[in-house]
């Protein structure tokens, strides 16, 4: 019981250093206040649902996807004109498929783990 707590405060506590820093340190980088905001409540629930479920690999997943989908949301933006002229960038879809995709590759390998016990 006590080690499943340290766990989920440590990852509650990492995931909202890798928020912090994307917010406020990296805001000149993207320009998002909101954004980071969603995926870091997305994140928060992951972790309690993966502490209910005693999953630290979907933990650590939640923690890698956050910043790994942030890091490749930069490398691989592109900006664009959308139809009525306004300026658009996809940083925010990449960061967030990017994130979603490590979480869930996280889920299928805590599954498989389990069931390979």
């Amino acid at each position: 019981m006590k080690s499943g707590v340290i766990w989920t405060v440590g990852a509650i506590v990492a995931l909202c250093i890798c928020f912090l820093l994307c917010r406020f340190s990296l805001f000149e980088l993207h320009g998002m206040k909101q954004f980071p905001t969603i995926l870091l409540i997305i994140g928060l629930i992951a972790i309690i649902i993966a502490a209910i479920f005693a999953s630290r690999k979907v933990m650590i997943c939640t923690v890698v996807g956050y910043i790994g989908g942030f890091t490749t949301g930069i490398l691989f933006n592109t900006d664009g004109v959308d139809q009525g002229g306004a300026v658009t960038n996809n940083a925010w879809i990449i960061w967030m498929v990017s994130f979603l995709v490590i979480l869930f590759a996280g889920a299928i390998w805590e599954l498989l783990s389990k069931r390979n016990e």
